[in-house]
């Protein structure tokens, strides 16, 4: 185990066991913890320090808490595009050869990745304040993402059972005030998308699919204040594609069941 505590620049490699840490800040106040059980994992931490890529910043009161239990697993937590504060960052692992990035840019923000089986791939890249994006995911190869350019929003996507799972939310051009949910579960491929445009603000979104289906389902909001969910169940196959775009009195509320 490999705990920092940072109140000020560091940057240094550490490598054992086959393991690989790698920490470059810059910033006061924060606190990394890294954790790494296994062999072959690799865990990187880029927090107010220019990579060669982006302008030097600080990284002010991150609290960075990265989990490994297993075996190939790849850890990332950035925050490398402004000034920024108050970040938390959590990803935990347990199996092999699994992939988490958190991306945090400006302040108040909270990202978690919790992952549990194998060879599943969880994304948060965000830049915006005062937002919560969490990723669950449980079995093998899934994967989920999550894209957010705004603010005061949230995002969970929760995947389990034995199918291939993929599941994205974005949040495009600073659309404000949004709650995201994508829960799948069961077998078969699962794919799940909701979309946030420019002017899509005050809005809650739902999709959930269960069963052995191969089940579609993909949201695009262009406009304010939609309730809309989306439920797929069972073993036969199912679509779903809907583009919410009005003028004026945009607020709606959907409700799509889809069973067998």
């Amino acid at each position: 185990m490999v705990r920092f505590l940072l109140l000020s620049l560091i940057s240094f490699p550490l490598i054992a066991g086959n393991n690989a840490i790698t920490v470059q800040h810059q910033g006061t106040s924060s606190v990394i913890n890294v954790k790494q059980v296994g062999y072959t994992n690799n865990a990187t931490v880029y927090c107010g320090l220019s990579n060669g890529v982006y302008s030097s910043h600080t990284c002010t009161r991150a609290v960075i808490n990265l989990t490994t239990t297993g075996h190939g697993n790849t850890t990332k937590a950035y925050s490398q595009w402004s000034n920024h504060s108050d970040n938390t960052f959590t990803i935990t692992q347990t199996g092999d050869n699994n992939y988490g990035y958190l991306d945090l840019d400006k302040d108040d923000n909270v990202g978690i990745i919790t992952q549990n089986g194998n060879s599943n791939h969880g994304e948060v890249l965000m830049a915006g304040d005062d937002n919560a994006y969490t990723i669950n995911q449980t079995g093998n190869s899934k994967y989920a993402k999550i894209y957010s350019f705004g603010d005061n929003s949230d995002a969970t996507i929760t995947q389990s059972g034995t199918g291939a799972h993929n599941a994205y939310v974005y949040n495009y051009n600073y659309a404000d005030n949004n709650s995201s949910t994508i829960i799948q579960s069961g077998s078969g491929a699962h794919d799940a998308d909701i979309w946030w445009y420019s002017d899509a603000d005050n809005g809650i979104a739902s999709i959930t699919q269960s069963g052995s289906g191969d089940h579609t389902a993909r949201l695009n909001f262009y406009t304010d204040e939609y309730n809309v969910g989306v439920t797929q169940s069972g073993a036969s196959d199912k679509s779903f594609t809907a583009t919410y775009n009005c003028v004026s009195s945009c607020t709606k509320t959907v409700t799509i069941n889809q069973y067998d």
